[in-house]
């Protein structure tokens, strides 16, 4: 069920919260998955610059998660706010172009959340619009110990070092992007996919900072141009 809250007007438009209630994937197939509830938060926002479509989920026995989860939406959403109504006033007024017909700006999120007994990870999905040829996609993960009520790295989730870890993801995206292209790709354009995964799943800490675990598998994530082109989107590679 799905209740509407009330927010106020923000500039004559109305901002609307939605509440609706859900649960972890749960199944019979693998022991480590369990469920748990949480609530869907909606946000939705219109403006002559700037389009919002907000949506993250809220636990009901985690409040420092929540917190952790809404301080990053809200606070990073209200930033690029502020930011986007000059900078679409001034693209409207370098084009000679009447506010009613220049596109929004647009600030999409979207998440999914996966776990295991011991951890719930959280994955933020944003997408923004602020002109160009296309948007821009960027990835948050919070990875909580239920149990310890702390945040944990990749490395605590797999029992893998960075090394390892590095050796599984490039190898797979070697397959993934090299390999399985092999009749379709340029040796160039190959070199330059083969470099852009050694830089971005080079062994260090920030390359493996996107992770998720569900049930018994952990997944490394990675943004576009992390490891290959924008037009090859967002890479999932399971390290264990």
């Amino acid at each position: 069920m799905k209740t509407k809250l009330s927010y106020g007007l923000l500039t004559g438009l109305l901002c609307l919260f939605f509440v609706s209630c859900a649960t972890m994937p749960g199944g019979k197939t693998d022991s480590q998955k369990i469920s748990y509830t949480y609530k869907t938060v909606e946000v939705s926002e219109n403006l002559d610059y700037l389009s919002t479509k907000i949506k993250y989920p809220q636990f009901n026995d985690f409040p420092e998660l929540n917190k952790r989860i809404e301080n990053t939406i809200l606070s990073n959403w209200k930033n690029f706010k502020s930011y986007s109504k000059t900078e679409w006033n001034d693209i409207a007024a370098l084009n000679n172009r009447g506010t009613s017909k220049l596109p929004a700006f647009e600030y999409l999120v979207n998440f999914e959340v996966t776990g295991n007994k011991e951890i719930i990870s959280v994955l933020l999905n944003t997408y923004i619009f602020n002109g160009g040829a296309h948007g821009n996609t960027s990835l948050t993960t919070l990875n909580y110990d239920v149990a310890s009520k702390k945040y944990i790295n990749i490395q605590q989730a797999s029992g893998l070092t960075y090394n390892e870890i590095s050796s599984v993801c490039r190898n797979q995206l070697y397959k993934k992007l090299i390999d399985d292209n092999n009749n379709d790709l340029p040796p160039a354009e190959k070199d330059a996919i083969r470099e852009m995964i050694n830089t971005g799943a080079f062994p260090q800490a920030g390359n493996f900072e996107l992770f998720t675990v569900d049930a018994s598998n952990v997944y490394a994530w990675f943004e576009p141009y992390s490891v290959a082109p924008y037009s090859y989107g967002v890479q999932k590679v399971l390290i264990k």
